[in-house]
């Protein structure tokens, strides 16, 4: 049979090595974008996923404002991962807010008490910022779709919330009746007399129980006690923000500024010998104090919609009236071994005196008591929504009646006398 050009070209092997060259640089680009592309890719997850780690826990702390935790979450989110490298990485519907029901493994959205806030992060060709590819291109892939979820849940001890909290030792004496889950931490321990009652849900916690002080009688003469014991570690942490919100109320900062005080009006400075007849409502009052000058507040007077801050000792002459108000000092104390001094109150209450509004736990009426030293109440003392924040010691005295909202944090020990009733 004749040679034809035909026969000729298929005879031909020259130019082989072109075509296995081809496929091994395929292979070879194959490669090269799974080394380069994929790693991209799970990088860019990585600082996703750290990313929308950061935005949902910023944002719990502001719950449960859902609109500023939202507004948070999409600023921590574009301070992690710049718009102008990455593209917007979060939405504010991207941010959901609600309540997380560990049963379900899910978010109720629905929930009037919201505790948790669940973030996506995402980088894709929806949100015009996908992450390209640059070897795997020639194969047909030209960017990733990558996203990331976080899911972050506020959760804050009732003891830190309300309740009593020291730093160091609670030291109980007899016949205190402890109801509605009120929880009692001393982190050091407790000492705790005869004769004290525990009703159910009440905490009694410090952190190693073997620090637990009782009387040769024990849980026999405290009836409820067993069942309350809990071992746990908790700080009072506000006690090394008092005069971080000290200053905070005298600079008229809205982060620290109670809500029944008029942030635009001038902080009126005044000596200790003011009139409290003249105090006018909604306003600052900065005491300044010359050495040896105490504030004292009159018996019987009504002080409210005010914050007053003194340089110095403050009293609180008996049955004086606390309502919505902000009472602090600044003056530290004296310290004994690198200790503010057990006794050197620097906020006292003689007899009788109301703290907060009797209103059976509603909306505002409380009061607040910060004191760079420690705070003592005497007998009687009436409290309703109070929070109490003492760098040292905080003394409750007898028959003193927290029933209807109390929180206490101290640096130093927390001492009740007897006859005391405490409640949430």
């Amino acid at each position: 049979m004749p040679d034809t050009r035909f026969h000729a070209f298929i005879r031909d092997e020259t130019g082989a090595g072109t075509i296995m060259s081809i496929f091994w640089f395929l292979v070879f680009i194959g490669f090269a974008g799974l080394a380069v592309d994929v790693t991209d890719g799970l990088r860019n997850r990585t600082m996703l996923q750290a990313t929308a780690d950061s935005a949902a826990l910023a944002a719990a702390i502001d719950l449960p404002d859902r609109t500023v935790a939202r507004e948070t979450a999409v600023n921590y989110a574009a301070a992690n991962m710049l718009s102008s490298v990455h593209g917007w990485v979060l939405d504010s519907e991207d941010v959901l807010i609600g309540e997380w029901d560990p049963d379900q493994n899910a978010l109720d959205q629905n929930s009037a008490t919201p505790d948790s806030v669940m973030v996506t992060t995402w980088r894709g060709e929806a949100n015009v910022n996908p992450v390209p590819a640059t070897f795997l291109r020639v194969l047909g892939l030209q960017a990733w779709n990558v996203r990331a979820q976080a899911v972050a849940q506020r959760y804050i001890p009732e003891c830190l919330r309300e309740g009593l909290i020291s730093r160091k030792m609670v030291d109980m004496s007899s016949n205190n009746h402890f109801t509605n889950n009120i929880c009692i931490h001393g982190q050091r321990g407790q000492n705790i007399q005869s004769n004290n009652n525990f009703d159910p849900g009440v905490v009694v916690s410090m952190y190693n129980l073997d620090t637990l002080e009782l009387p040769a009688s024990g849980y026999d003469t405290n009836p409820g006690l067993d069942d309350a014991l809990m071992e746990q570690g908790l700080d009072a942490r506000m006690v090394d923000q008092i005069d971080q919100i000290i200053q905070g109320v005298l600079d008229r900062n809205p982060t620290y500024l109670p809500k029944f005080i008029d942030g635009s009006k001038e902080v009126i400075e005044t000596p200790p010998s003011f009139n409290f007849n003249d105090i006018s409502p909604h306003r600052i009052y900065y005491v300044q104090c010359k050495p040896n000058q105490n504030l004292v507040i009159p018996a019987n007077s009504v002080i409210q919609h005010v914050a007053i801050v003194a340089d110095c000792q403050i009293t609180i002459g008996a049955h004086a009236q606390i309502f919505n108000s902000f009472i602090a000092s600044r003056s530290g104390g004296k310290t004994q071994d690198g200790e503010l001094k057990r006794g050197d109150a620097n906020i006292t209450t003689a007899a009788g005196v109301q703290l907060g509004t009797p209103d059976n736990c509603g909306q505002g009426g409380g009061a607040q008591l910060f004191s760079n030293a420690t705070i003592a109440t005497s007998s009687s003392t009436k409290i309703d929504g109070v929070q109490i924040v003492a760098k040292g010691e905080v003394a409750l005295g007898a028959e003193t009646e927290g029933i209807r909202g109390i929180s206490a944090q101290a640096g130093g020990d927390i001492n009740m006398t007897s006859n005391n009733m405490f409640g949430l």
